[in-house]
């Protein structure tokens, strides 16, 4: 018995041992691709799927627009390189495989020294990937490598406090809930493709002030000008107006745009956050009609925006 005894004391001063014993961690993988984080990042993997991070260079917009990446200057951010190989705010550099991915796992997550960065504090260092907190991953310099190149981030630190948030982050990556009740960034990464956003970042007001028919266009929801980021994105505001019982047609009022550098001849007409325009317009009619169509190519027809916000306001039935 004493023998027996003996034997489970040994056994178990030998597994409290291996317990507290340091753990061997498994090497970092060797990251080639984007599609190594598929399996174990499925919910996510489905998020930047139906991004337009992921839609970057096949986008047939982007196309048409860099002449088929003629242009080989925006490349760069629509197939980058890791951004943290390079300092924050740095241009990043287009990589040379698998550009139709996009911006793609490792175009942000990746760190020079294996493993993959995060803005989760808690991060499992254990898993697979070895997550590790960077601080920088939640930060707009992470961003602002590609989205600077066109002055957005620029535009953020000039918000007002109200409307700039913390960072990037808040309005575009906000927190989802996935399977298993875990939460974490949404990876789809809404902004200018997504109905809801665009309606959140300006309000369009139409009344009547001091027998004055006004409508006024408000950038009161967007830490940055809007239209942002792309030269190529437009936001047209339109009036229609109702005379003698007959609607007539559509008139463009103003654009919203930072136009291209070649094009010397248009100014910058972008809304910055947190400031108003107003149109003045007739009131010898019997009722006005306004609406905002959001291009994602300046060149688009008027059916092919997007109707972000429209009013009617009848004057004299």
């Amino acid at each position: 018995m004493r023998f027996i005894s003996a034997l489970f004391a040994v056994l178990g001063i030998a597994a409290l041992a291996l317990m507290l014993a340091p753990q061997e961690s498994l090497p970092a993988t060797e990251w080639y691709s984007s599609t190594q984080c598929l399996d174990c990042h499925a919910d996510v993997a489905s998020e930047w799927k139906s991004s337009h991070h992921a839609f970057a260079y096949e986008n047939p917009e982007v196309r048409k627009l860099s002449n088929d990446f003629a242009n080989q200057e925006c490349i760069a951010c629509h197939a980058p390189q890791p951004v943290l190989k390079f300092e924050a705010g740095e241009r990043v550099l287009a990589r040379q495989s698998e550009r139709g991915l996009g911006v793609d796992c490792l175009a942000c997550h990746a760190v020079t020294d294996g493993g993959v960065a995060t803005n989760n504090r808690q991060a499992n260092g254990d898993a697979p990937c070895h997550p590790r907190f960077v601080e920088r991953m939640g930060s707009v310099q992470l961003c602002s490598s590609c989205h600077n190149q066109h002055k957005t981030v620029d535009q953020w630190r000039g918000a007002p406090d109200n409307l700039k948030g913390n960072n990037c982050l808040g309005c575009h990556m906000p927190q989802e809930f996935r399977q298993g009740g875990r939460s974490g960034s949404n990876h789809a990464f809404p902004a200018s493709h997504d109905l809801v956003a665009l309606q959140s970042a300006v309000s369009l007001d139409l009344k009547i002030e001091d027998g004055v028919v006004r409508t006024t266009l408000t950038n009161d929801g967007s830490g940055h000008n809007f239209p942002t980021d792309e030269r190529s994105r437009a936001a047209d505001l339109f009036v229609q107006y109702q005379v003698d019982g007959k609607l007539g047609e559509w008139q463009r009022l103003y654009r919203f745009r930072d136009p291209y550098r070649d094009e010397t001849d248009l100014t910058n007409t972008q809304l910055p956050s947190g400031q108003s325009m107003s149109f003045d317009l007739r009131n010898d009619v019997q009722s006005v009609a306004v609406r905002l169509i959001y291009k994602t190519n300046p060149f688009m027809s008027d059916d092919d925006g997007v109707v972000v916000h429209s009013a009617t306001l009848i004057i004299d039935e």
